[in-house]
C-alpha cells in the first residue's frame, strides 16, 4: 500500500474530475475493475486517489456500487490514476 501525503496534498490542488469545480478532497477509489492490477480488485493506497469536490465524494460513497458511479459519470478513474500518478512520481 502506497501512502504519500505530498501526493495527497497535490490532489487537493486540482479540479474535480466530474465538475471541474475546485476545492476538492482526495476520494481513494474503492475499487479497481479492468486496471493493471486486474479486474474488480479492492484499490488501496494514496495512488488511487482521485480529486472529488465535496458533492461528488459523498455522491460516489452513497452510490453504491462505485463502479456504476463511474459509469454514469463517464468518467474511467482508474486511467486517470494511473496516468496522474506516473507522471507525479517521473516529475522533477
Amino acid at each position: 500500500m502506497i501512502k504519500n501525503e505530498k501526493y495527497l496534498r497535490w490532489i487537493r490542488t486540482q479540479p474535480c474530475l466530474v465538475c471541474k469545480v475546485e476545492g476538492v478532497d482526495a476520494h481513494h477509489l474503492r475499487s479497481v475493475t479492468g486496471s493493471k492490477r486486474g479486474f474488480s480488485m479492492k484499490a488501496s493506497g494514496d495512488d488511487w486517489a482521485i480529486p472529488l469536490c465535496r458533492n461528488h465524494h459523498m455522491k460516489a460513497h452513497t452510490f453504491g456500487d462505485e463502479t456504476d458511479f463511474w459509469i454514469e459519470q463517464g468518467i474511467d478513474p482508474v486511467r486517470w490514476t494511473e496516468r496522474w500518478y506516473r507522471q507525479w512520481t517521473t516529475t522533477p
